[in-house]
């Protein structure tokens, strides 16, 4: 007697395709997702390259000395090994081959790979944005819920007033205060750099100093990469801080107006249960997908405060790439903003799948 099972094709069970997929809205709306956001990192690569491209001062004579930028033949030779004289459509296909195979090209300005470049800064600027996000998660949400839990109280206007002097401040004015006062007159804060000139980089693992020292062991150099996060990332916590906790207050006393935390309140549920259960699982969605937009906006708008603090990572790249008119460099940043946006908004959209059914069904 034969031992081998055979195979019986799903449809012959009674389980077609349809109701299969039917019946996994959660795999549905999960490949869904996926789909939209391979479509979105095309786009981007796409519009990245048309805009670069609109920059109306040409790259060439960025690379040439003054003599050979007024030698025609020079001129033709490096528009021809950059392969700027090559229809558009063509010279952006090949640029799609090579992004898939990671190649950014060579930076104009530091004559290595952008990938290179960017696996370089990338780490710097993660680990500040970073910092942030955690400070402006747990901050934001807890005296977002406590001003909107004393609705109209002195707590309540005392937060009010602080996250609107918080939003109104320009971000690079109380980065230039901030080095000044508390670094340059009074030397609280170590003013620029990751780390002291004394100290040497831990061995690289994740490129995020304090990570990395911590997996050394190293202590002294974890403190001291700590210490240089506070002066910059208090300037980008303010902004981000302030607008989360004004969210946050919004939502949760939009959620404590619905029926269903009246009823509880009604059924005497105890008000921990009532806040912690209701109301800010209510309005977990829409914080949810503030704080997803919040981080990718730290990782991507530090442009100002990284040049301030000397803080080697994404914006001050971005910022020598676009001085020196370096393209590869400006389509490498462009293209790792635009991933990091997308990125980020599909993981907020899963776990939102997760959190709230509606979302997936619908």
């Amino acid at each position: 007697m034969s031992t081998a099972t055979a195979v019986v094709h799903p449809e012959r069970q009674g389980l077609s395709l349809s109701k299969i997929w039917g019946s996994h809205p959660l795999l549905r709306y999960i490949l869904k997702r996926l789909l939209i956001s391979i479509f979105l990192v095309f786009g981007v690569t796409l519009i990245t390259f048309i805009l670069t491209n609109l920059v109306p001062a040409d790259p060439v004579n960025s690379i040439l000395g003054e003599q050979e930028a007024n030698d025609p033949d020079a001129v033709a030779r490096a528009r021809a090994r950059l392969g700027l004289d090559k229809p558009l459509l063509v010279q952006y296909g090949i640029y799609l081959l090579r992004l898939v195979h990671l190649d950014f090209g060579t930076s104009f300005l530091t004559k290595q790979p952008v990938l290179d470049d960017l696996k370089t800064v990338f780490p710097a600027t993660l680990e500040l944005g970073g910092f942030v996000f955690i400070i402006t998660i747990i901050l934001g949400v807890l005296l977002g819920l406590y001003a909107a839990l004393r609705h109209r109280r002195f707590a309540d206007q005392l937060i009010r007033v602080i996250s609107l002097g918080g939003v109104s401040i320009p971000t690079f004015w109380l980065a230039a205060l901030c080095y000044y006062t508390l670094f340059y007159k009074l030397g609280l804060f170590p003013g620029s750099g990751r780390l002291d000139s004394r100290m040497t980089a831990p061995p690289t693992v994740t490129g995020l100093y304090t990570i990395d020292s911590l997996i050394a062991g190293d202590w002294s150099t974890f403190a001291n990469a700590l210490w240089h996060l506070c002066l910059p990332g208090f300037v980008l916590a303010t902004a981000f801080l302030s607008s989360l906790m004004r969210f946050v207050r919004s939502s949760v006393l939009e959620v404590m107006n619905q029926d269903y935390v009246t009823s509880a309140k009604a059924r005497g549920l105890s008000s921990r249960k009532v806040v912690f259960g209701y109301i800010l699982r209510g309005a977990s969605v829409p914080i949810l997908n503030r704080t997803g937009l919040l981080f990718a906006s730290l990782i991507t708008g530090s442009v100002m405060t990284e040049s301030i603090f000397a803080w080697n990572g994404l914006g001050q790249y971005a910022y020598k790439a676009t001085m020196a008119l370096d393209l590869q460099g400006i389509m490498g940043v462009g293209i790792v903003i635009g991933v990091v946006y997308i990125g980020v908004n599909f993981a907020v959209d899963i776990i939102t799948g997760f959190v709230d059914k509606r979302v997936r069904i619908k």
